[in-house]
């Protein structure tokens, strides 16, 4: 049994998701609040957009690289952009652009 494997077990045992996993999570249940996109960079590693979003009156700037469906649906972002983000109500400052 590979060790990726193992930690892929114990982690599920814990409650624990793969970063993969949870933003499936995010994008499929998390809620929803408008953000704004701040930046785009491109390179080849991929798109990582930065945003902001604000949930009761406190303001969130966060990160996310692009999933490879998210790139495939052909939706462009540029600075000043009105984005959808799902956040974690658990952990507001955890969020993904959709």
């Amino acid at each position: 049994m590979g060790t990726s494997l193992l930690t892929r077990i114990i982690n599920r045992l814990r409650g624990r998701r793969s970063l993969e996993e949870y933003y499936a999570w995010l994008l499929k249940f998390g809620r929803i609040v408008e953000g704004e996109i701040i930046e785009v960079q491109e390179d080849q590693s991929g798109t990582t957009v930065y945003y902001r979003y604000r949930i009761s009156n406190v303001h969130y700037e966060s990160a996310h690289a692009l999933l490879p469906q998210q790139l495939r649906s052909g939706l462009r972002y540029k600075p000043g952009d009105a984005v959808t983000v799902r956040f974690d109500p658990r952990h507001p400052a955890r969020s993904v652009v959709q």
